[in-house]
């Protein structure tokens, strides 16, 4: 056991990719094995003095052997991260070096976040605690987390932040992801208070890594990166909870002002940033992303709720309204966020875009207490779809009044499900919100018309019918 510290820092950095992987899993065991000392030794009271000495020796070279590991881990992460690399977006995936560098391992950059994360999960030391000795990660790094006189702060939270959302390698990205996860984990296992307020204060850097990461990982057009940043955006969302849990049973205070979601009581200025991403992964095209967000919508707004774990969850028993309160008064940030991910490059996003936009005619615009926060919005949803690709990029961007470039046309979109996907939005809006969608009428009209030998022709039969239904016929017939 005295060896193993040196076998791992002779191969974290070995050339094969296999061995690093093993070398990440060995060091989460030894962690775990070292810190797991620490904590019997400290409730334990059976053993003579004798025994205490011989095992406090052992537990010591341990415990060095485990500094060591992590010096070695932190030491080549920072190395790495020191290379020149390239960038993602001088570097598309259409030429041969970037479409490398966005399918393999970036050197060994990749196993060394692995290892960390390992080596974060491994230490069990409850901080905090009446036995407690040592062995918690966050008590022990806090220099890491906190302003002081430790050099690698800032660096060691920043560096993760940079994988993320910089780095070219979907790996690299996947990787960091879990290593903040496992950051938070740590943070709610400490009994330290001072320790969970890593996570709420709004002036500390690990919360602002924690946003940024999470901005850029829940919205990756891989999907691999994306499930990271949705384990990550679960396990730091409930974190949030259970904290603000802890906090209102301690004040006890009755909130006088709109009645909220324990979710955007628990948020706060994180909801404009979560909300949005969190509502359309539930429509990723990718099964694990799309059923895994569809689980944690579930845990945060709707565990003990009878409905399918991908309806929002709304009754006059939950407080605030439960998901679909907090949806709505999210209007504006989340309208936003479904245009601009109906422009995006991937299909896939486009599509789940169109889905969302359905599901806010459908469900928050038939429910008469939220309808009115939608309307406002209606008619730039529709615009989404409806604007003819002849459009110039100024007049767009003039109407709308956005910085991005000009909204794609997803009645004209070259995926076929995408423009399924806009005729269901268009025609559940037309339903919902009849007054507001009048004037476009004759629009969507041709429109659904030109889709018609299509393969969406299903649906633009359905949604013809309902037009004429509750339309003026004079306008589509005048003769």
């Amino acid at each position: 056991m005295n060896a193993l510290s040196d076998i791992v820092n002779a191969n974290v950095e070995h050339a094969e990719p296999r061995v690093r992987s093993l070398v990440a899993q060995t060091v989460g065991s030894y962690a775990l094995y070292a810190t797991s000392l620490l904590n019997w030794i400290g409730s334990s009271d059976d053993i003579s003095t004798d025994e205490k000495e011989l095992l406090k020796e052992a537990i010591d070279k341990a415990q060095l052997g485990r500094k060591v590991i992590h010096s070695a881990i932190l030491n080549s992460l920072k190395s790495h991260l020191e290379m020149k690399e390239p960038s993602r977006d001088d570097n598309p995936s259409a030429a041969s070096d970037g479409a490398l560098d966005d399918t393999t391992g970036w050197r060994a950059l990749e196993t060394n976040l692995h290892a960390l994360a390992s080596y974060i999960d491994g230490c069990v030391g409850k901080a905090g605690s009446e036995n407690y000795i040592g062995g918690s990660y966050i008590a022990e790094e806090i220099g890491l987390f906190v302003e002081g006189e430790d050099d690698n702060y800032s660096w060691f939270l920043s560096s993760f932040q940079h994988c993320c959302v910089v780095h070219v390698n979907r790996h690299v990205r996947a990787a960091a992801a879990a290593v903040l996860g496992v950051l938070v984990k740590a943070c709610m296992r400490s009994r330290d208070a001072s320790h969970q307020d890593l996570l709420v204060d709004n002036d500390s850097l690990f919360r602002l890594v924690l946003k940024e990461s999470l901005k850029s990982t829940l919205a990756d057009n891989w999907s691999q990166v994306r499930m990271a940043g949705s384990v990550l955006c679960r396990r730091f969302v409930r974190a949030l909870l259970k904290i603000h849990a802890s906090k209102s049973e301690e004040d006890n205070n009755d909130n006088d002002e709109e009645e909220l979601t324990e979710f955007e009581y628990a948020t706060d200025d994180l909801v404009p940033m979560l909300l949005p991403r969190m509502c359309l992964n539930r429509f990723y095209l990718a099964q694990g992303v799309k059923l895994y967000s569809q689980e944690t919508w579930r845990l945060v707004f709707g565990a003990h709720s009878p409905h399918s774990p991908d309806e929002l969850h709304s009754s006059e028993e939950e407080k605030g309204g439960g998901g679909m309160g907090a949806v709505a008064r999210s209007a504006a940030p989340l309208c936003r966020y479904y245009t601009k991910m109906c422009d995006a490059d991937n299909h896939a996003v486009r599509e789940a875009g169109c889905q969302g936009v359905a599901e806010l005619a459908q469900k928050v615009g038939s429910n008469p207490l939220y309808a009115e926060y939608l309307s406002p919005y209606v008619t730039m949803l529709l615009q989404v779809c409806l604007l003819p690709l002849s459009c110039s990029i100024s007049i767009q961007l003039s109407y709308f009044g956005l910085s991005f470039k000009a909204l794609l046309m997803c009645f004209h979109d070259e995926s076929w499900p995408v423009r399924d996907e806009a005729c269901l939005a268009c025609g559940t809006f037309c339903l919902a919100y009849a007054d507001e969608c009048l004037s476009e009428l004759p629009t969507l009209f041709e429109r659904w018309t030109e889709q018609l030998t299509d393969q969406v022709r299903d649906h633009l039969l359905l949604y013809l019918n309902s037009y004429l239904n509750y339309s003026n016929t004079s306008i589509l017939f005048p003769f």
